[in-house]
């Protein structure tokens, strides 16, 4: 059975996720996507026609999901759920973490970019997928890892 603060959390955590994902959807982000299409046809040398990439004949579009932005959903939907730390040390984590994931994120598209011209579509969609779970693992290791250290906050209950 699931205690009291743990439901609030989850409630919490879907409700701002589950917002912050519509909101993806229906705010323009084209301009985002399209300065990561940009920097990575940059760093391999690909032709590009605004947020499509073009590799060995297959085109690869560069959506909102795959600017980091879910990734910083993933990341605030944990942070602002919890009743610690205060505001002030969220606000911190979040933003920090935004910017990290956010260049981490360009990583992570290079590489997917990358299995794509050299490996074919199918490496691109398989590292695409594996490279999204790998990086929300360190998403929720890292959140969890500085919190603790930040607020001296020992077991995940102390952030309930």
């Amino acid at each position: 059975m699931i205690d009291k603060k743990s439901f609030v959390f989850l409630s919490k955590f879907f409700a701002f996720f589950g917002f912050f994902q519509w909101l993806l959807f229906v705010v323009d982000t084209s301009w985002l996507q399209v300065f990561l299409a940009e920097l990575e046809a940059g760093f391999l040398g690909l032709a590009r026609n605004g947020n499509i990439l073009f590799i060995n004949g297959n085109a690869y579009a560069i959506t909102p999901s795959c600017t980091g932005l879910v990734s910083a959903i993933v990341l605030g939907a944990i942070v602002f759920s919890l009743k610690k730390p205060g505001m002030k040390q969220k606000t911190g984590i979040f933003s920090i973490g935004v910017i990290v994931l956010f260049l981490v994120n360009i990583a992570r598209v290079y590489i997917v970019l990358v299995a794509g011209k050299y490996f074919g579509i199918q490496a691109a969609d398989l590292v695409h997928v594996a490279s999204w779970f790998f990086m929300s693992g360190i998403i929720i290791w890292a959140w969890y890892h500085f919190t603790k250290k930040i607020t001296g906050i020992e077991s995940f209950d102390g952030f309930l």
